[in-house]
């Protein structure tokens, strides 16, 4: 399992795209790499090219405090599971909470709506065509660009029943992309 955490001053970094760097941790909660974080240029291309480093080191997990809903949109479409923590617990802490499911962001719209993305003209400043042929070429970091076979479905639910007998709420056991 690997897991990534924007960290900022040897800590969790209080935005994700924000973070100076983001640093990589195996199963055994030991920093294996670090980079720079690409997305410090705030624009949409360097935020595609945050999300395709991600996905090449083969993170499982990404940890963060604060994070854009457009950005989360497209970690859990690639099959990335998010988890929020908060900059004042410790690495050890953080990384050992991953596994906790109400910690999980499960849906884009638990982030952070974009103030500045409408009034900037969409993507790239391209009215929102990032997606589409002719976009600026970002790599489709417009979130509508989505197909609807990435859509995320539960894996298993479990229903518990509380020592009174009746109904818990349901908690679900993981997430997996669709097929299509």
């Amino acid at each position: 399992m690997i897991v990534a955490m924007p960290m900022s001053r040897g800590r969790l970094a209080a935005h994700f795209t924000k973070a100076q760097r983001i640093g990589f941790f195996n199963e055994y909660h030991q920093l294996i790499t670090s980079f720079d974080n690409p997305a410090l240029e705030g624009n949409c291309r360097a935020k595609a090219e945050l999300l395709r480093l991600i996905q090449a080191q083969k993170t499982d997990i990404v940890i963060v405090q604060h994070i854009g809903e457009r950005i989360l949109g497209k970690l859990l479409a690639a099959g990335i599971s998010v988890s929020q923590g908060d900059k004042e617990e410790s690495i050890e802490v953080l990384l050992s909470q991953t596994k906790v499911l109400e910690r999980r962001l499960v849906d884009a719209s638990m982030g952070r709506a974009s103030l500045n993305h409408a009034k900037k003209g969409g993507c790239c400043g391209s009215g929102g065509s990032c997606g589409s042929a002719g976009g600026c070429g970002c790599g489709g970091f417009e979130a509508d660009s989505v197909p609807p076979s990435v859509l995320l479905q539960p894996l298993a639910l479990k229903k518990s029943m509380s020592h009174q007998g009746v109904d818990a709420p349901v908690a679900y056991g993981g997430f997996r992309p669709l097929k299509g």
